[in-house]
């Protein structure tokens, strides 16, 4: 399979039928090894979903047996009773696409035509990055029987102290063998099953450093077990596995906030120099963003600009993040220029209507425990990459997409458990 890409069928949305699923295959290989929670999904797939847009899932109950004795006269048995439940996922499209002029900087990157290092690579990742955020936006949405907070505490109360306690993981594994939950790896003896928590670099840090903690390096109980992705190591029988998608920046209480002075485009805000090394951003673009009022903000400080907020007052008059908001991004302060200016330490990808919020809060950390596959990654159609020809005026704006038809949603949620926390700031 070539890799070049030329001028003809492959700049079209419909791909030779070869190099569809060539590249659809990359694109979930690319998923597969880079991916920390989709791979706690299950995968539902119906390809006549694309026409209906609905997919049911349904699975058969265990039954419940009668364990009376049986009378000696009996010729009859009731028999057991077998049932089903189901849920009914409605897809969505989603999807997102790379553009870039022929004069742009970042044009090099693409100009020797390696579409599969590109597929593999910043659309490969982009993908990725999107789905991992849909699977982890669905274990957030467990129903509150199946969510808790450090030291019983409410989301919007949580400070930085409220910091996991290791005999949190023990308990909550606890409760998922009280429930029966069938375990995501069997140990390699089959004498029991493991539960598997993904989390926060920060709460493993707290775990690992706690007084009295029993923390098993991953090298120290691997053997020939298979490892998962980003995993580090076992405390109280449960494996962790960290990832930064789950540090939720911003998420708690609000102390302080201010909102943008004109919108932004994609491309503005980060200062010229960072961290005295990088030079970051593309020539001629705007170095700050401008809000109606920076004081209180501080070189150094991570704030989240974002337009959709929750539906509970964090009780100081502000609002913090919602994870369902698509255009939020994190950022640095590299700079306060003046009562209305800042620079940040990246450039803004997206771009931001004025009015919408920079939000600075505690930071939530949150810890999803998997006893099972509690959340259905539903496909109606598999990503894959489409390559649509330049049609702008003058011919000369590259565009390299990816789409799929699928959605992420709740099926068992009696099997995971989440605990939201603070975490140490050292």
């Amino acid at each position: 399979m070539p890799d070049a890409y030329e001028t003809g069928a492959i700049f079209s949305s419909g791909l030779p039928e070869g190099q569809r699923t060539y590249y659809e295959a990359l694109l979930m290989e690319t998923l597969r090894t880079k991916s920390i929670l989709v791979p706690f999904t299950t995968v539902k797939e119906d390809f006549r979903a694309r026409d209906t847009g609905i997919i049911k899932y349904s699975e058969v109950m265990d039954s419940d047996p009668d364990f009376n004795s049986l009378s000696e006269s009996g010729i009859w048995l009731p028999g057991a009773h077998l049932d089903s439940r189901s849920v009914q996922i409605e897809l969505t499209i989603h999807g997102d696409v790379i553009k870039i002029s022929d004069y742009n900087e970042l044009v090099n990157y693409w100009a020797n035509g390696d579409l599969r290092g590109l597929v593999q690579g910043k659309l490969g990742q982009n993908q990725v990055d999107y789905l991992d955020i849909l699977a982890r936006n669905a274990f957030l949405s467990a129903p509150s029987a199946y969510v808790s907070y450090a030291n019983s505490k409410a989301r919007f109360t949580l400070l930085a102290t409220d910091v996991f306690d290791p005999d949190y993981a023990e308990l909550i594994r606890t409760h998922l063998e009280e429930r029966e939950v069938p375990g995501v790896a069997g140990s390699e003896d089959g004498a029991g099953q493991t539960v598997v928590c993904t989390t926060t670099p920060r709460v493993i840090h707290d775990v690992r450093t706690a007084a009295g903690s029993k923390w098993l390096e991953v090298q120290e109980y691997m053997g020939t077990n298979r490892k998962f992705t980003a995993e580090v190591g076992m405390w109280g029988g449960v494996r962790f596995i960290k990832t930064r998608r789950l540090e939720l920046k911003n998420y708690g209480l609000v102390d302080l906030q201010t909102d943008l002075d004109g919108a932004t485009v994609a491309g503005q805000g980060a200062a010229a120099t960072v961290d005295v090394v990088y030079s970051v951003g593309q020539t001629g673009s705007t170095r700050f963003i401008t809000v109606t009022d920076t004081t209180g903000f501080t070189a150094g400080e991570i704030v989240t600009i974002h337009s959709q907020t929750v539906n509970v007052a964090d009780g100081s008059g502000g609002f913090a993040p919602s994870w369902a908001d698509g255009t939020q991004e994190e950022r640095k302060i590299v700079e306060v220029i003046d009562g209305t200016t800042m620079s940040l330490d990246r450039p803004l990808m997206k771009p931001h209507l004025s009015g919408d919020y920079v939000t600075r809060g505690v930071a939530l950390h949150a810890s999803i425990f998997h006893g099972g596959p509690s959340v259905v990654y539903a496909i109606g159609e598999r990503p894959n990459v489409y390559i649509p020809p330049k049609i702008d005026d003058l011919g000369m704006i590259n565009r390299f997409a990816w789409r799929g038809f699928l959605k992420f949603q709740q099926f068992r949620p009696e099997f995971t458990e989440l605990m939201f926390s603070g975490g140490s700031v050292n």
